[in-house]
């Protein structure tokens, strides 16, 4: 009797865990607040939640130089001949939505499958792990400027969403994806756009300016 009334303390001890657990994950982590977006001409805002891990220039040729970098060199090819790339490291208790940096059309998406490696440790400066799933958004601004939003996958994260089609139009601030546990996204501009965080920032989702032009 002592045996199974054990048991069944463990089961409901279990059961009380998965439950707050799933709360935990559709209450807090699947959140979506409100973020008071601002309306500042010639501004983008942060695409994601969390802590500024790289601000980093980048050019064509010393990404392309760089061994297991031709993936990248793609993704900034596609944006400019050379820029910043500011990257964002999210955890567990961040917002994992992500929002439109500035008012623009969905030029293209390119989802590349990969590996699942820890995405809040460094392993060059640019704070990318271009080995890891990812998933790039191009953007054009109505003044033809081109952006990336880089949607990461994580040691935890097995899902990125995004809830775009090419050619849809976005307003600054509007979601556009979710990936979901801890991971990273990383902003993609060309060289005219000044960054305006520097890294170990926090920054809020649709809130922070992250860059001017």
């Amino acid at each position: 009797m002592r045996f199974f009334a054990s048991a069944k303390k463990a089961l409901v001890a279990v059961l009380l865990f998965a439950l707050v657990l799933f709360g935990y994950y559709r209450l807090w982590f699947l959140r979506q607040p409100d973020r008071a977006i601002p309306q500042d001409a010639g501004i983008f805002v942060s695409p994601a939640n969390g802590v500024v891990s790289a601000v980093a220039k980048w050019y064509q040729d010393s990404l392309e130089i760089d061994k297991g970098w031709g993936r990248v060199a793609l993704l900034t090819g596609e944006v400019a001949d050379s820029g910043w790339i500011v990257s964002i490291h999210m955890d567990v208790t961040n917002v994992h939505y992500q929002r439109a940096p500035a008012d623009a059309v969905l030029v293209a998406e390119r989802y590349q499958p990969g590996k699942f490696l820890n995405a809040l440790r460094n392993t060059n400066r640019f704070g990318f792990r271009p080995e890891n799933e990812h998933n790039a958004l191009l953007f054009m601004t109505a003044d033809s400027l081109r952006y990336s939003v880089v949607q990461i996958a994580g040691l935890l994260a097995r899902r990125i969403e995004d809830y775009l089609e090419p050619g849809q139009q976005v307003r600054r601030g509007e979601v556009i994806g979710l990936i979901r546990l801890g991971s990273q996204v990383s902003l993609i501009l060309p060289m005219n756009v000044q960054p305006a965080v520097v890294p170990g920032q926090k920054v809020v989702d649709g809130e922070t300016i992250i860059a001017r032009y």
